[in-house]
């Protein structure tokens, strides 16, 4: 009998163990009003996937949102970007969703596993994203989402430049700010990309594409406004031959069509390069031409006829110079602008030769507002002694 006690012992212990299970199962089942009872009832709705087929988009979603390897977020954000003139609304629809899920359930916020709560955070934080610092910056911008097709390749074009004075449809504004937000993800994750929206760095040469860019020296630097004059060398351009008669959306084209050998007589393609510039008075836009032409313009390619552009030199120069942040709104701009001017009037040393200001946008329509880098500025001389 000595024995088998042992055996009895774990008999008695597994008994124990299985009604000890069951009775949990059983309890689990019955109605609580208990607050940890609640909070793991609201836990398992959030953690349940639909039971509807899921959108062809979400899988793509996902793997933008989560996945650890930049090449599989590339590939996904390529898949949503051929779906996403007709998808844009479910997908904006799903991530304000888990967004508000998240408000009610102040718990989810904290928790980010892969692959359950963590794609519903994920959704959350680029909900706040676009929500608080994208959607207010393009309040009252025009806004195009549409696929352009040039030589045969589709692709979604979003352009902040449209400034034609109308306000976008808010369904087009949600649709592009989310886009924009998305094709920042390929080397971020969504709740970093959240903590840079938040961040108040104005590093001007930190949001300059590396591309080229003309040359110039800081010639004087005012501490409190943050003004510059700048000396800048010789230059060349490729500019739009009519102004504001042509809408901006257009002018782009016309100049990328020459820069991308469409439409000039060498059908040479060359590199881009930056800022796009905008003088005011004529309306004229401009693209940089890459730098071996900046002093032999002579030896570029030469427009098409029918290109409506045409090449101009631009000799040495010297601006007072502006920088701002965010979308190059109409309002903004002539704020900045006339900002600008008072600095230069009430200068002691510079004055302005002539009152002809000029729009300098250095990133792509897809750079996110706290990213961007605009500069306004206007021709001065120093002042004779």
């Amino acid at each position: 009998m000595a024995r088998r006690r042992p055996g009895l012992a774990w008999c008695f212990l597994l008994t124990s163990a299985v009604s000890f299970v069951h009775l949990s199962c059983t309890r689990s089942q019955a109605p609580s009003r208990h607050p940890a009872a609640r909070s793991d009832a609201a836990l398992r709705r959030a953690v349940a996937e639909p039971a509807a087929e899921p959108p062809e988009w979400r899988s793509a979603l996902r793997r933008l949102l989560l996945a650890r390897r930049s090449a599989t977020r590339q590939a996904a954000l390529k898949e949503l970007a051929e779906v996403y003139d007709d998808a844009s609304g479910e997908i904006f629809a799903e991530v304000e969703k888990y967004a508000q899920q998240m408000e009610e359930t102040p718990t989810l916020q904290m928790l980010r596993l892969r692959p359950f709560l963590g794609y519903r955070s994920a959704c959350a934080s680029l909900y706040r994203t676009v929500r608080d610092h994208i959607l207010p910056q393009q309040a009252d911008s025009p806004v195009v989402v549409q696929k352009q097709s040039r030589e045969g390749e589709q692709r979604l074009r979003s352009d902040a430049m449209d400034a034609e004075g109308k306000e976008a449809p808010l369904a087009a504004s949600k649709a592009r700010a989310l886009f924009v937000a998305l094709r920042q993800l390929t080397n971020s994750d969504p709740w970093s990309l959240e903590r840079s929206a938040k961040s108040k760095d104005e590093d001007w040469a930190a949001r300059t594409p590396k591309l080229e860019t003309p040359k110039y020296e800081v010639v004087s630097r005012d501490a409190l406004s943050g003004f510059e004059v700048r000396e800048y060398a010789p230059y060349a351009v490729v500019q739009t031959r009519q102004g504001a008669e042509v809408a901006n959306n257009r002018s782009f084209f016309m100049l990328a069509d020459y820069i991308f050998g469409k439409k000039n007589v060498r059908n040479e393609k060359m590199a881009m390069t930056t800022p796009v510039q905008m003088d005011r008075d004529s309306g004229a836009m401009s693209f940089i031409m890459p730098s071996k032409y900046w002093t032999s313009l002579e030896t570029a390619p030469a427009p098409a006829e029918n290109s409506g552009v045409l090449l101009q030199e631009r000799p040495v120069e010297t601006l007072a110079v502006s920088c701002f942040g965010g979308y190059a709104l109409q309002a903004t701009v002539a704020k900045k602008t006339e900002e600008l001017i008072d600095f230069v009037e009430k200068s002691e040393t510079w004055e302005i030769v002539e009152n002809t200001t000029r729009l300098m946008q250095y990133n792509d329509p897809f750079t996110v507002p706290w990213k961007r880098r605009n500069e306004v500025s206007i021709p001065v001389r120093a002042k004779a002694r």
